[in-house]
């Protein structure tokens, strides 16, 4: 009796040793655990019943907290594109009887597999070894086991599994279950344990982990993979015990169903599922995921939404209508190039008595002004209007000021629209600069023809003085030998005499005009010779020496900065190209600049040091004569 009791006891402590780590359900018990195919709302359950039997929806209930759920399915062991890998290590610490009782497992598993279920056999080292393909032919399967494979030095566990979910992906296996066999921890896999459980989760594959003990034997990557991948832990201490596991393995996959329905429960809730066969339940309880709907809605936004929503194209819009409004505003009140007055003038040539004071009071108030520099309002307007009369446009300064305000609205509508960025709606404020710059370069055109022009018709002038001509004479015939825009300029001096207005006062208007300093000492020989007489003609040959000394001097600074003036151009248009280049090319390269408080200080840094670097060469370059 106390021999019998002895062996029964020995018995129950094998057993124990055995299935350590398994801890299976108990007889009568059924056990649920979460698939790893299963997701949300669509749930998948794996049920583990204490017997083989079949088993449809009409014998078992689901609920989740207590109410039915929908679309409920009954998955049998081996169907819906499901199988199972054998990985058995076959290194050198596996040579001789660790390996014989793998194999001998290994046997012991196909004799309690489903049918049904597709198998696949590999062995591993430093290199793989499939044995048998994904099959359920039984005759296959047992030859593929019936010999102890060759082992090798090296145990790469990840990359065995990585390589065993590359075959469950390419038999297009919804869900399968490997059953991995090592003494050791991992040595020499080019693969990470990360790496490795991404691909199982990739795969929706679990991972039955069986440890040999061994002098070199560390549980933790087996213990791991199992864990983190839904699967279990078992531990041998000898070979002849592996053949038990593997058949306690091999006998619950046989009788595991997959469990699928379609929960309805509100999200951030948890979630209390119950399955009941045959009056036994079991039960398991998760979490159901927050909502991933974004702030915007439960649409995809086109850019056109972004921008119709966004407050910069808000704040666009009223600056544009303000703008607008503004610029009408003023045109109406701007009634001077509508009055009687102004507009008679255009076809009566003879002044009046009362033109001619306003005139002189005019020319008085100019000189005033340039020799106090007073700043006044608008006097950025009286100057753009001056040099749009100068340069001799057909539209009013107003109109091209309206026009320049349309063209920038447009301009900043059709960039943001082509690169589909709110940000081009900043690109109307260039359009303000290049009117400027067009008006200024007619300006600047027009005032270098009549510099160029002056000394010649200055030698008119003084020959015409020597013919006996006087001062207003010699500059009538000046002015009809003249060419454009000299003549123009000299014939409002002409007209202005004419009004009252001295003629050296004329001239030093003219001077301010056309920004000629030469023309000033025209306006002081004309005093004089109105003041005290003397020969006119000589001294306006000295000015004229003077002037054509000036512009030699000129032209050689001219050649002697060309290569400044181009290398500032050259300087500033490469880093502007370079940026249009890349954002052609590859437009992400650069989304640090302005994804990024580093890239964006940058790029400030870039346009401050830019236009800097544009303003101190021409300051270099630019010397006045």
């Amino acid at each position: 009796m106390r021999r019998l009791l002895g062996t029964v006891a020995a018995s129950a402590a094998v057993a124990a040793l055995v299935v350590p780590g398994l801890a299976l359900g108990q007889a009568g018990a059924p056990r649920l655990t979460e698939s790893p195919s299963s997701g949300f709302p669509d749930r998948a359950y794996l049920l583990q019943l204490p017997e083989r039997r079949a088993l449809t929806t009409a014998g078992v209930t689901v609920t989740e907290n207590g109410g039915p759920v929908t679309g409920l399915a009954v998955v049998p062991p081996g169907g819906a594109a499901t199988g199972a890998i054998l990985l058995i290590d076959a290194s050198n610490s596996m040579r001789g009887a660790p390996l014989q009782g793998a194999m001998s497992a290994a046997r012991a598993f196909l004799k309690e597999r489903k049918a049904n279920m597709p198998l696949s056999v590999v062995v591993f080292g430093p290199d793989d070894a499939v044995l048998a393909e994904f099959t359920t032919d039984a005759s296959e399967l047992a030859g593929s086991v019936a010999e102890t494979p060759e082992t090798a030095e090296g145990t790469h566990i990840y990359d065995a599994l990585i390589s065993a979910t590359e075959s469950v992906s390419s038999q297009g296996l919804r869900r399968a279950t490997i059953v991995l066999l090592s003494d050791g921890t991992d040595v020499g896999s080019e693969a990470s344990r990360a790496e490795a459980l991404t691909a199982l989760a990739a795969t929706s594959t679990r991972v039955y982990s069986v440890g040999l003990r061994s002098p070199q034997y560390d549980p933790a990557a087996l213990q791991s993979v199992a864990r983190r991948s839904g699967g279990r832990y078992a531990e041998a201490a000898r070979p002849e015990e592996l053949a038990a596991i593997f058949t306690e393995i091999g006998t619950d996959l046989a009788r595991e169903y997959e469990l699928t329905y379609r929960s309805l429960l509100p999200p951030r809730v948890a979630a209390n599922v119950s399955v009941t066969v045959d009056g036994r339940t079991a039960k398991a309880s998760y979490t159901t995921p927050a909502l991933a709907i974004t702030a915007g809605g439960t649409f995809d936004r086109s850019w056109i939404d972004s921008v119709i929503v966004s407050p910069y194209l808000a704040v666009f819009i009223v600056v544009a209508v303000i703008a607008l409004l503004g610029l009408a505003l003023f045109a109406g009140i701007d009634a001077r190039n509508r009055s009687l007055r102004h507009r008679m003038s255009q076809y009566v040539s003879v002044p009046t008595e009362e033109e001619g004071r306003m005139r002189r009071a005019e020319v008085t108030a100019m000189l005033a002004d340039r020799a106090q520099r007073r700043v006044e309002g608008q006097r950025w307007f009286k100057s753009f209007e001056r040099d749009v009369e100068l340069g001799g446009f057909k539209y009013t300064p107003l109109g091209i000021v309206g026009w320049t305000l349309a063209a920038a609205i447009i301009t900043s509508l059709v960039v943001a629209i082509a690169f589909q960025s709110l940000a081009g709606l900043l690109a109307g404020l260039f359009v303000p600069v290049v009117t400027r710059f067009v008006v200024k370069r007619r300006v600047t055109k027009k005032r270098k023809a009549f510099r160029e022009q002056l000394p010649d018709n200055l030698d008119v002038l003084a020959g015409a003085l020597r013919a006996g001509h006087s001062l207003i004479g010699a500059m009538n015939v000046m002015v009809e030998s003249a060419t454009e825009p000299f003549k123009s300029e000299f014939l409002r001096v002409l007209q202005d005499e004419q009004l009252g207005v001295p003629m050296d006062d004329a001239l030093m208007v003219m001077s301010r005009r056309m920004d000629n300093l030469d023309v000033e000492q025209v306006a002081i020989v004309t005093r004089l010779q109105r003041e005290a007489g003397g020969n006119t003609a000589e001294v306006l040959d000295r000015v004229v020496d003077n002037i054509r000394g000036r512009m030699e001097l000129q032209r050689l600074v001219q050649v002697l900065t060309a290569q400044g003036r181009i290398a500032r151009y050259i300087l500033t248009a490469i880093p502007i190209f370079l940026l249009a280049f890349f954002l052609l090319v590859n437009a992400p390269w650069l989304e640090p600049l302005w994804q990024t408080t580093v890239g964006n200080v940058a790029m400030v840094m870039w346009v401050i040091m830019l236009v800097g670097g544009w303003f101190a060469i021409k300051k270099i370059v630019e010397i006045e004569v």
